[in-house]
């Protein structure tokens, strides 16, 4: 072995490692994959055979660079076990995929435009199946599990400091309407160029553990009407008493209702058929969601031209008519965030599951 090697080595540790970066690496040749394991099966092997081939005759300088080697692999090795320990707990507690996230995702959709009739065609299909459907699960408690990103944004004296936040979120939703939710961050990091701005909202407001009281009937998703009308008529009110125009204000709170998951596949039918309503609704043909989950998504115009970027809301549901996903991208991004001159995702839930379960903290 050449002192050499060691750097050779330290480029496998490091693509080993990989695993543990928020944004991926390249993927590992089938040569350096091979490499890496046999290194770590020198770390990993038995400690009397280390010590018998250490002490063998000649080998004295070949000593020095294996030890060397090995407090590096030992090094990567612990970094490993850990990484593997954290990126296990998300898998079992999110039953998802996405532990390594790019800091700024791609958009899954970024058409600002489409056929209308196909999209009420199709939401009106989702409605239809939702009121065929019922709620998973048995019990007085309402569960929610999500993964949410989005961006937070400081600005003082000019400048902004610009954050890309993902958390996995468990909400329950008690018999009384008490809500009791458990949040983590699974991934946290600076977006904007600019990063001489303020601090951002502490993180503790996006993790930890916190109950709160029922919310006020008119606003507790899990008692939104059934009937369409009543929705709608309600909605219409709250955007004319605030001044804001209906057509965006009201797919915008019908999304806001839907991405909580608190809200019963009869709730969803009428959401979608208020939504349907909407005259800047378009389809936006099947997709797979961000778990990999087929799907069929539509979109909408949740922007007017004083926010100075154009805003578009996906909806994606399954066959179902279950929603899936709902992700907000805005074409360009607003102006004084620093981010790059493209269609930038400014929020995404992903619905990973919602059912009925026996008691708060319960998730089956």
């Amino acid at each position: 072995m050449s002192d050499s090697d060691d750097s050779d080595d330290l480029v496998v540790v490091r693509a080993l490692l990989g695993a543990s970066n928020p944004v991926a690496d390249d993927p590992l040749s089938a040569v350096e994959q091979r490499r890496g394991e046999s290194l770590l099966a020198v770390l990993l092997a038995d400690p009397s055979t280390r010590s018998a081939r250490s002490s063998r005759p000649g080998r004295g300088r070949g000593r020095v660079v294996v030890r060397r080697r090995r407090g590096v692999l030992t090094a990567a090795a612990t970094v490993l076990v850990l990484a593997g320990a954290l990126l296990g707990f998300t898998v079992v507690r999110t039953h998802d995929q996405a532990t390594a996230l790019p800091l700024l995702p791609e958009p899954l959709l970024t058409a600002t435009t489409g056929d209308h009739d196909s999209a009420v065609a199709a939401l009106s299909e989702a409605a239809r199946r939702q009121r065929e459907s019922v709620q998973a699960g048995s019990g007085p408690v309402l569960y929610v599990r999500t993964q949410i990103y989005g961006l937070d944004i400081a600005v003082a004296r000019n400048r902004a400091t610009t954050t890309a936040r993902t958390t996995i979120g468990d909400l329950w939703r008690d018999s009384d309407g008490a809500l009791h939710s458990d949040r983590y961050i699974q991934q946290i990091d600076r977006a904007g160029a600019d990063i001489g701005g303020p601090t951002p909202v502490d993180d503790d407001q996006f993790e930890g553990r916190s109950d709160r009281p029922p919310l006020p009937p008119e606003f507790d998703p899990a008692l939104t009407p059934t009937d369409p009308a009543q929705i709608s008529a309600r909605l219409k009110a709250y955007a004319l008493g605030g001044g804001v125009p209906v057509d965006i204000d009201v797919p915008a709170s019908v999304l806001s209702t839907l991405r909580t998951g608190l809200t019963s596949p009869a709730q969803n039918a009428a959401l979608y058929e208020v939504l349907a309503q909407i005259p800047t609704l378009f389809d936006a043909g099947p997709i797979r969601d961000r778990a990999g989950r087929p799907g069929h998504a539509v979109g909408v115009v949740v922007s007017d031209k004083s926010s100075l970027s154009l805003g578009i809301a996906y909806l994606i549901f399954s066959d179902t008519g279950a929603p899936l996903t709902i992700e907000n991208v805005a074409t360009p991004p607003p102006p004084g965030l620093h981010l790059p001159d493209a269609s930038i995702i400014m929020d995404y839930t992903e619905i990973i599951t919602t059912r009925r379960v026996p008691t708060v903290g319960a998730t089956t």
